[in-house]
Order: C-alpha cells, then structure tokens, then sequence
C-alpha cells in the first residue's frame, strides 16, 4: 500500500499559551482535531504553552521583548534568529500560516514567497475597529490610521486564504482593499458539552450574588478597549432602577481595580478556567458584552451556548452572530441608555427571556467545531495541490 505523504505546515502564531485569549482558544481546538495521518506541524511562537501542556508537536520558540503596555503578551523579533530558519529549513513545510499581521507575520510572509509557498491566515483582531478606538482619544495620531489598510493589504492579498469569522468583518476588509478572492468565511465553534444550560448552579450563584437575584454577567480581560467604561455607565444606571440587578464580572487585567473601585456592588470573580467557567455563564441570565474591536467575540459564542440571551454592541463580530430579537439584542454602541433599555425589557420580561434562552442554546448547537476544523485542513489540502499545478505550469514555461 502506497504511502501517503503528509502536508507540513508552519503555523507562526504570536500567542501559544493556553487559555490566554481567543486565539489561543482557536488554536487549541485546531490543534485537537488536526489529523494525524495527513498532516505535520511545526509551531513557530514567542509565547509557548506552560510546562505543564504537552503538545504532540514541535515548538520553536523564537526571540522576543515584553509588552510595555500588553501586560502578559510578547513581541516577537524573529530576524536574525538562525535557529528558527535551521528549523524551517530541516522541516521543509509546504504551506505556512500566520495568526496576526505582525514582525512574525512579516516573517512568514517573507518565507512563504522566498520558497513559493502557499500562505494561509486565520483573521482575529479587526485592526480598523482599533485605530477607529484608540485614535480617537489621541487625535494628534489619527494620520497613523491612513497606514493600516495598506499594511493589511500588504499582508493578506499575498494569501491564498484568510479566514475571516464573520460576513461583516469580511465586507470590512474588502472595502479597504483585500480581495475577495482571498477571503473566506470561517466561523468559530463551541463544545456544547462544556458549555450548556445544565451546568446552572443555583447554591453556586447564590452565594457569589445572593438569592432572588437577576445576574448580568460580562466576560473578557478587563482592558479599556473592551469597553470598560460602557460596562461602569450600565452598571451604574441599572443599579438606580434595578435593585435586584447583580453584575458578575469574569476575567483579569489591568482596568480590574478601576472597575471595582466604580462598580462596588458587583461580583468580580477574576479569570476563571476549567468547570467553574461554564458554570458561571449557566448560573447567570443574561450576557452584556459592549466591545466594538473584535472579530468575532468566542464569548458570545459561549453565553448562547449557556442559554443567556447577548445585548451587544453593533459593531464587529457579533454582527455575525447576534440574531436580532431571536438570540439577543444588537444596541448603537457607547449607547449606555439603549443598552439599559435592552436589558431592562428581558428582566421585566421573564417569558421573552426564557424564549430567547432556548433559541440561543439551538443556534449554538449547530456551531460545530468538527465541521469547521475539517474545512480549514481541506482548504489546507487545495492550497498545497494548486501550489504544486501552479508550480509545474511555471516550470513548463521555463522550458
């Protein structure tokens, strides 16, 4: 029986410790499914997984400096590192992928053309959102915004494929000039037997919010471009006029103590992993999230999987997802008064919030990661063989 040769692939990633943020949440469920007998990796990163995870694959670990303002991420400098080419070069890959437009992106840019190789890219932060964000508090910067669709152009019309999470954000990138072509629509899944309605707690939540209470929870790293002051504005308004009103604040960061120093009557649990996460979106009734940066927002994804109804900025990933009056609600971002306005009908109104909890955890259910994961390792597949046709139709020509 004749041997079937593997596809080598050399995924650079920025981040690959676990359960760090969405991208690595992505990529651990990539690297679960990936099949074995079709495929090798190799993972180039400046930020490996902990001593304690085991993965069945190479990790090379290039240089780096510390994010003076990330706390917790890297920066990797992979430019005269001649151990990472000695690695590339004694692998061989035949397709590379990048998770982020980045100096390591650059890189494997650079390398996917210098070998003519097919380059793939998964598409996790939506960096127009960003500079729309950052650069309006320093209006002195704006002009920095003009670079961005350049750079992105750079980057991804060099890709065979880019996977974009949601229809919104892929007419977003058109619209600065990423070709169409390129693009394709690659969602995010969720595991429903971690996350769903059966891992409520009511002994559990009762002694973080007390009894009789109607909890609001907002998962994220509590960093100010995750809309951190809309979160204080809500919280404020609905503690006036909703005294039975808890707000669960799950996760980490810098922003935590100006949270809580604003929010004094709110439950701010840290990050939390493992079982006591789903229990703590199950345990809740409804999921706030008023971020406008993110690309598809793996959070929402987990709270419709957990029957909590989403109010959610209209902006960016969740446009994807959020089906308006069905799972959740879409709200003008920043607009504390209609996000209030939102929230206080589903908490005024039990039978509304108990319909969209049961068509929230129907439309989760149908987000397979299974189905999703074979599509990207299929388009892997065509990548490679039409590389391989393109290749020989050069060669011939040469002839």
């Amino acid at each position: 029986m004749k041997k079937i040769k593997k596809i080598k692939v050399a995924l650079f990633t920025d981040v690959l410790k676990e359960n760090l943020d969405g991208v690595t949440y992505t990529l651990y469920n990539l690297i679960e499914r990936i099949p074995k007998d079709r495929f090798e990796f190799l993972f180039i990163t400046p930020f490996p997984p902990s001593e304690n995870v085991t993965l069945p694959y190479p990790v090379i670990v290039c240089r780096y400096i510390k994010m003076p303002l990330q706390e917790g991420y890297r920066l990797a400098l992979p430019y005269f590192d001649g151990n990472l080419r000695r690695a590339l070069d004694e692998f061989k890959p035949d397709l590379v992928h990048f998770t982020t437009p980045s100096f390591l992106g650059r890189y494997a840019r650079q390398y996917a053309l210098k070998k003519r190789l097919p380059l793939v890219s998964t598409y996790h932060t939506h960096f127009p959102n960003y500079v729309d964000y950052y650069f309006k508090y320093l209006p002195f910067l704006r002009f920095l915004g003009a670079l961005v669709p350049p750079i992105l152009r750079f980057f991804y019309n060099e890709c065979s494929v880019v996977y974009v999470p949601t229809k919104p954000v892929l007419e977003d990138l058109v619209k600065i000039g990423i070709e169409r072509k390129r693009l394709t629509i690659w969602g995010r899944g969720i595991d429903t037997a971690k996350f769903n309605p059966r891992k409520r707690d009511e002994k559990f939540i009762g002694n973080l919010c007390g009894k009789n209470t109607v909890r609001i929870l907002f998962v994220s790293r509590l960093y100010w471009v995750k809309e951190i002051m809309t979160v204080i504005g809500i919280y404020k308004a609905l503690s006036r006029i909703h005294p039975t009103v808890k707000m669960v604040i799950t996760g980490d960061g810098p922003q935590r103590k100006y949270m809580e120093k604003r929010m004094p009557d709110a439950v701010f649990t840290g990050k939390v992993l493992h079982e006591d996460l789903p229990k703590i979106y199950a345990s809740c009734d409804i999921f706030l999230f008023p971020s406008i940066t993110e690309t598809f927002g793996n959070v929402n994804l987990e709270a419709l999987a957990s029957g909590l109804p989403v109010v959610a900025a209209a902006k960016g990933g969740q446009l994807g997802i959020i089906k308006e009056g069905e799972t959740g609600y879409l709200v003008e971002p920043k607009n504390i008064g209609m996000f209030c306005k939102k929230l206080s009908y589903l908490i005024n109104n039990p039978d509304v919030l108990k319909r969209m909890s049961k068509k929230a955890v129907e439309y989760a259910r149908a987000q397979k990661w299974d189905v999703l994961c074979r599509e990207m390792f299929e388009s892997y597949e065509k990548a490679v063989s039409d590389n391989h046709i393109k290749s020989e139709d050069l060669n011939e020509i040469a002839v």
